[in-house]
């Protein structure tokens, strides 16, 4: 895989600060960075210090591809119409964020609030409109919406490609999906049945998170060739389709997340052109 469709996440430095992140990226060969903001680095709810980032990247010539908008924590306990409404204003802050960084691209992930006894289309019909609000919030910055599948260690979640495609399509939005590799094993997807969710995303296919998985029911977000996953297979599959964008290395960075981006990298760049 060429390096330089491949980027880094913050997501990897949880004991860092934004910068000390993003410095972290620059140095393990990112040229790229997607922006983590779930309980850090760019979430509204911690008051990040988006001037320093942005004096930060001024200096140096890493630069924010994407940001992760966040999804956990928002108004537990209360009612699922406010807490979709909420989680929307929360994404719309963060997007506004990103904007100052340059990102021109966002990942949210498909939260479905629900009240004792809603079932999964009731939980979707709720979600849709607050998808609505994010995308039209994205576009008026210039910035592209992406959906990401999930898995169900969070709640109830949208996890195929046939599910985003089905609440995309009530979205009537220019949304794309962002295709998350340890999701799709997490899901059932492996071998063939991977090869055939990255086909399935086609056209709509705007963004990726590339990290191996166990097989065994957790997400463990490993560097590829350390789990199950097939990549020179995934990354044949990418290119059969035509997929022209980027590669998020979304690997848990450990004690040394430096190393470990560096490997991980490393890694991928072996599977091949």
């Amino acid at each position: 895989m060429d390096g330089r469709l491949m980027v880094g996440t913050t997501w990897s430095c949880p004991g860092l600060t934004l910068v000390g992140a993003l410095e972290t990226l620059e140095r393990a060969g990112f040229a790229e960075a997607e922006v983590w903001a779930d309980g850090m680095h760019l979430d509204p709810r911690v008051d990040p210090d988006v001037a320093d980032a942005e004096d930060w990247l001024r200096a140096h010539p890493l630069a924010v591809r994407s940001v992760h908008l966040p999804f956990d924590a928002v108004l537990p306990g209360a009612p699922a119409d406010e807490r979709a409404a909420a989680w929307a204003d929360l994404c719309g802050r963060t997007l506004d964020l990103g904007h100052r960084l340059g990102a021109e691209l966002a990942v949210a992930h498909p939260v479905l609030f629900g009240d004792d006894g809603d079932d999964q289309d009731r939980m979707v019909e709720r979600f849709v409109p607050a998808l609505r609000a994010i995308a039209d919030r994205a576009r008026a910055r210039r910035m592209r919406l992406t959906l990401e599948n999930m898995h169900t260690l969070r709640g109830p979640t949208l996890r195929s490609v046939r599910d985003l495609r089905a609440a995309l399509a009530r979205v009537a939005r220019p949304v794309g999906i962002c295709l998350d590799v340890g999701h799709a094993v997490f899901n059932g997807h492996l071998g063939d049945g991977l090869r055939a969710e990255i086909e399935a995303a086609g056209d709509l296919l705007a963004h990726t998170h590339l990290h191996d998985s166990d097989g065994a029911g957790r997400d463990p977000h490993l560097v590829p060739g350390d789990g199950v996953v097939d990549w020179p297979a995934a990354v044949a599959a990418f290119r059969r389709i035509g997929y022209p964008g980027r590669h998020v290395l979304e690997v848990r960075g450990g004690d040394d997340p430096l190393a470990t981006l560096r490997e991980a990298r490393s890694r991928l760049v072996a599977t091949g052109p």
